[in-house]
């Protein structure tokens, strides 16, 4: 289901969907993640495969953790997939993916802290956020929304450091400007995904 977001009928903005990963009966971790996975790839396969006009087994989406997913053909003497940029991501029940045309995306998605003491909250944001971004978190009096407000801002951020294919790293002015031009937007997801999840996604425009 396409996830909508502010900016995304701009010239060679990405593209966002969430996929309903819940299974009908309970397994173990490791099964729930492998499934999420491949349901996740096989999911840009087919989107890829309707705007580039082929099968979806033409397709490949590589799977090496850590790395950021590529696309590829599974049979070889083919190119011009390198400017595709892909992304994904999990929480328990729902998988996002996205793509830009022509560059890099990030999507995240986290559950909101709501548990999480508020303190300690802030204390993870002034090592991660960039000065902006804690002045807008600051403005939320109530704990709740100040939880909702945290979440929203990270999975921003961590949205932006995929689409600058960096690992989560503690602000720096040296970050800050490697950020420089990566907009951010915040995603709409479906109505029977979880209450207590947000999403954003990340691209150069």
């Amino acid at each position: 289901m396409p996830c909508p977001f502010a900016g995304d009928r701009l010239a060679g903005a990405p593209q966002a969907h969430a996929l309903d990963t819940r299974l009908a009966q309970a397994v173990a971790p490791g099964q729930e993640r492998d499934h999420a996975r491949a349901q996740a790839r096989a999911a840009l396969r087919r989107l890829l495969a309707a705007v580039l006009g082929c099968a979806p087994q033409a397709l490949s989406v590589s799977d090496a953790r850590g790395i950021p997913p590529r696309l590829g053909w599974t049979t070889g003497g083919r190119s011009g997939l390198d400017a595709i940029g892909l992304s994904i991501s999990h929480a328990p029940g729902l998988s996002l993916v996205a793509w830009c045309p022509k560059g890099a995306v990030g999507v995240d998605v986290q559950a909101v802290p709501y548990a999480t003491d508020r303190a300690e909250l802030w204390r993870t944001a002034a090592l991660f956020f960039p000065p902006d971004r804690l002045e807008a978190l600051a403005e939320h009096a109530s704990d709740a929304l100040f939880s909702e407000a945290f979440a929203g801002h990270w999975a921003a951020h961590e949205a932006a450091l995929k689409c600058l294919g960096q690992g989560l790293v503690e602000y720096t002015p040296t970050l800050a400007a490697r950020l420089t031009g990566v907009r951010t937007a915040a995603l709409t997801l479906p109505g029977w995904a979880a209450a207590d999840v947000v999403a954003a996604i990340a691209w150069r425009p």
